[in-house]
């Protein structure tokens, strides 16, 4: 097979990765997955040389790119008010930072020691490492080769055992089997074996159940609040500022028979600036807390009382802040800035080099969460946008105060319009349901609201582009934190550990005729 043709595959490869996950084609197909990674693994084997293997990576990531992201020329224009050319050039590069751990591997894979690596041992060890690089290389967007396992939820108990990395490990593991038991003619039995009980056990419920008696009425809206009416009252136009509130209001005090405890808005939701305890609060959300005698926990934007208040780089956080009766509680700062979003790399050069890209928001950077709780006592934690897709970080998240019964996630995907964006990612949140065994609260200015339940399942949703509210009795934790969220990656290295183990021994004593 000549080069010309591996570049095909690996690019054929990458799109039927992308479709393992949601995309313009639907939900995903799971069983992709297992078609795309020995494609691409059994083309990258055959590469001749490092320089025809980083072509290969490049090409997958493409592949991966113009299928699952097609949507980021189009964010880029919208959001950078960029050139159509310019945004489809800067889409195309993002291929070279859509999967890393790719590049590190193909350099690996050229200099690595010297080992049997086409032995069984051989296989999960290069699986592991795998896995280890793709969990550590920072990824904007962390498509996980086991974030397509979601799709047989509930049915995946070892996630609040190992996390998604175990998933990851499995799907590489299996990959390199594929392609080397093809290419060696030799079947290895006992991989397949291990695979089956790994299947059965995650069918298996490992534990207590998750689930407490305690219920809290959440009332989450969706107010339909696109990017242009948002920078519209960010910049102070008050007609466009009352109908954001109007529309607030009237979804929140909606009339149906269902008593919150808790009103949600989404990331940003409320214009004005906030000033921590000090803030005297608008009537409307005075009006609301008073009339459905509820708590509210709203996106908006927090002032540093440390700084002028006529200063505003790098001055205020996008945060999560919780109201109760007539003040502020206690407010989140978000941790996680998104670059050239949220943020700029560039130092002391950033107040310079903001005049010249407006669309940027230079947010400061929060530090230490805040116990989050109602009033009757439940405590909780609030993740803004992609913090809830970095898993490390919602497991220092949880761990800073224990006792927590739910996660609520203020997100706000209106930059994306109706593409797959906003439902891969949902599709990558329903993640931490399964890793803590909590249920998430998922907030969001144009779509997708729902809740997903602490088995993976999910409540109605609030589609994209429509105004509306889901009022649900969200079933809590018990506040009891699962094996994944007290020892992270370490289980999976466990586990690891002893699998190899065992394969180096079946392999050592295997009978040869």
């Amino acid at each position: 097979m000549n080069f010309f043709s591996s570049v095909i595959i690996a690019f054929v490869a990458g799109s039927f990765y992308a479709l393992s996950y949601p995309s313009f084609l639907g939900s995903g197909w799971f069983p992709l997955l297992f078609i795309a990674l020995p494609l691409f693994l059994w083309r990258m084997e055959e590469a001749k040389n490092l320089k025809q293997t980083l072509v290969l990576v490049f090409v997958y990531n493409l592949g991966l790119n113009v299928t699952g992201f097609y949507w980021v020329p189009a964010t880029l224009r919208e959001f950078g008010q960029l050139p159509m050319p310019v945004s489809w050039v800067l889409g195309i590069m993002f291929s070279l930072i859509l999967q890393p751990h790719w590049w590190l591997y193909a350099i690996w894979k050229k200099y690595r020691p010297t080992f049997n690596w086409n032995s069984a041992t051989g296989m999960a060890l290069t699986a592991f490492i795998l896995s280890m690089i793709e969990r550590y290389m920072p990824q904007q967007f962390p498509i996980f080769a086991g974030s397509p396992w979601f799709h047989l939820a509930p049915y995946l108990s070892l996630a609040s055992v190992m996390g998604v990395v175990v998933y990851s490990f499995m799907s590489y593991w299996i990959a390199l089997e594929v392609v080397g038991q093809l290419h060696q003619k030799k079947f290895r039995p006992q991989v397949w074996i291990i695979f089956f009980i790994f299947m059965v056990l995650n069918i298996m419920p490992l534990g207590t159940d998750a689930i407490s008696k305690d219920i809290l009425k959440v009332r989450v809206v969706q107010a339909n609040v696109g990017n242009f009416m948002k920078v519209s009252s960010e910049n102070g136009d008050q007609a466009t500022i009352g109908e954001i509130n109007d529309r607030y209001r009237n979804l929140s005090l909606t009339k149906n028979g269902f008593e919150p405890e808790l009103i949600v808005w989404p990331e940003t939701a409320y214009p004005d600036t906030f000033f921590g305890d000090r803030t005297m609060l608008n009537s409307i959300f005075v009006d609301i807390m008073k009339a459905t005698k509820s708590e509210m926990l709203i996106g908006g934007y927090d002032q540093d009382p440390n700084k002028s208040t006529f200063e505003i780089f790098e001055s205020v956080f996008n945060s999560s802040i919780l109201l109760s009766v007539d003040k502020v509680k206690t407010s989140y700062h978000k941790n996680i800035l998104i670059p050239f979003g949220e943020t700029l790399p560039f130092g002391p050069l950033n107040r310079q080099i903001v005049e010249y890209v407006p669309a940027v928001s230079l947010f400061a950077k929060g530090e230490t969460p805040p116990v989050m709780e109602t009033r009757a006592g439940f405590r909780f934690v609030t993740p803004i946008c992609y913090e809830v897709l970095e898993t490390d970080y919602m497991r220092d998240l949880l761990n800073q105060h224990g006792g927590n019964r739910l996660i609520i996630n203020h997100t706000n995907d209106s930059w994306y319009g109706d593409t797959a964006e906003p439902y891969q990612h949902l599709f990558l949140s329903k993640w931490r349901a399964l890793e803590f065994r909590l249920p998430i609260v998922r907030s969001t200015n144009t779509g997708v609201t729902s809740v997903i339940f602490a088995d993976g399942s999910e409540s109605r949703q609030i589609g994209i582009g429509k105004q509306g509210v889901l009022d649900v009795n969200v079933p809590l934790g018990t506040g009891e934190i699962t094996i994944y969220q007290r020892f992270g990656v370490s289980t999976f290295i466990l586990f690891f550990m002893i699998l190899v183990a065992a394969i180096w021994w079946q392999e050592k004593n295997e009978i040869r005729p």
